[in-house]
């Protein structure tokens, strides 16, 4: 296949991408993860057409498909964040640096080469900044992807994590490494150095290749791959003791009962460190096993997120119990299993809408509204 010209395996990628723009297009353009797989397909893609195009006989095309294709880092890290962070938000200044980048390096190409020192300066500083940014989104996005993988219980979302990796990061810096060495070949080759950058054949054979196990994967396991594509509604109510589904078909409700009796009469959600092995070892069940019970029945997509609740829950027992008012709520988030004060901050906000303060404080008043009313009542 290496024999064939560019053209010919440049084809085969680019239908291989459109077929997977138009699959997630028609099946899933509702939810935010098939959006960004369509806007991920359409960068690369991009960057295919731009392969293909003169930049001479098609100036305005070339620059319009190169200014697509330089978003595909930010759409990578996108999808990294939405797939493998549960409960994510972006800040304003990250979009802010998306734009940067994006507009800076479209000045670069604007301005080309130049014939003089100076400009031919700026453009450097127009295409080495840009770069440098695009390869800190697509390490950040193989980071995202492989972080709290040890806690994540979408068993559907784990297998994938690593090939993501594989396929579509190590994509994405590949052509990005290739216009690094083909931009600065002319000036390390000053230097004495040589370095032969991927021929585009080779790049687009490996996009062919991952693109199309990806389609059929998408074919294949589209019943299992809603469970990451499509949001889970948000539990309706928040309880110590969540009632399992009555549609969840993987254990036994016994073995939740077995679950929270362990952990209510041992606290164990309050030791630091607690992972779902130790979990699953002082159950004496397979841990693959209890990712199911905890992600299907009581519907937590991460460890921690279930232990948060745990721990907030006792966290509140303790503010708002009377002979606990001068507590520090820093001993407080310590005892129940938090190692940094800014931790149990952001989970207590996160489930409680209310600062660990602000629940003493609505607990103090409810107490002293319900002691005037009995003096009133007396």
């Amino acid at each position: 296949m290496l024999g064939m010209s560019l053209n010919t395996i440049g084809a085969l990628a680019l239908s291989q991408l459109m077929f997977m723009c138009l699959f997630f297009a028609l099946n899933h353009r509702q939810q935010l993860i098939g959006k960004l797989l369509i806007l991920y397909s359409v960068c690369v893609a991009s960057h295919v057409l731009a392969s293909s195009v003169a930049a001479n006989s098609h100036p305005a095309v070339y620059f319009l498909m190169q200014r697509i294709a330089t978003v595909a880092p930010a759409a990578l890290w996108l999808l990294a964040l939405y797939l493998f962070v549960d409960n994510p938000h972006v800040p304003k200044k990250i979009w802010a640096l998306i734009a940067l980048y994006v507009g800076v390096r479209g000045i670069g190409a604007a301005i080309g080469t130049g014939d003089t020192p100076v400009l031919e300066a700026l453009y450097l500083t127009c295409y080495v900044i840009p770069q440098f940014i695009m390869m800190g989104f697509c390490f950040h996005a193989l980071c995202l992807a492989m972080q709290d993988i040890g806690i994540d219980l979408v068993e559907t979302r784990r297998r994938i994590r690593v090939p993501f990796v594989i396929a579509m990061g190590m994509l994405v810096l590949a052509i990005l490494i290739r216009g690094f060495i083909i931009s600065f070949e002319h000036y390390v080759g000053i230097l004495g150095i040589h370095v032969t950058p991927m021929p585009n054949e080779l790049l687009f054979l490996y996009m062919f290749l991952i693109t199309l196990a990806f389609n059929i994967s998408s074919l294949r396991l589209q019943s299992d791959a809603l469970q990451i594509i499509v949001p889970s509604p948000e539990r309706a109510a928040r309880h110590l003791k969540p009632v399992p589904s009555a549609a969840a078909k993987v254990d036994n409700p016994a073995v939740v009962n077995r679950i929270y009796a362990l952990l209510e009469k041992e606290k164990l959600y309050t030791h630091t460190g607690l992972t779902i092995g130790d979990l699953a070892e002082r159950l004496s069940l397979q841990e693959y096993r209890l990712r199911r019970v905890i992600n299907k029945q009581l519907g937590y997509r991460n460890f921690n997120q279930f232990l948060n609740e745990l721990r907030v829950e006792e966290a509140c027992r303790r503010l708002a119990e009377p002979s606990e008012q001068r507590e520090q709520i820093a001993n407080i988030a310590y005892d129940v299993g938090y190692s940094a004060l800014s931790s149990f901050n952001k989970a207590f906000k996160d489930i409680k809408n209310l600062t660990p303060t602000q629940y003493r404080d609505n607990a103090r008043a409810e107490v002293e509204f319900e002691s005037q009313q009995q003096l009133a009542t007396n």
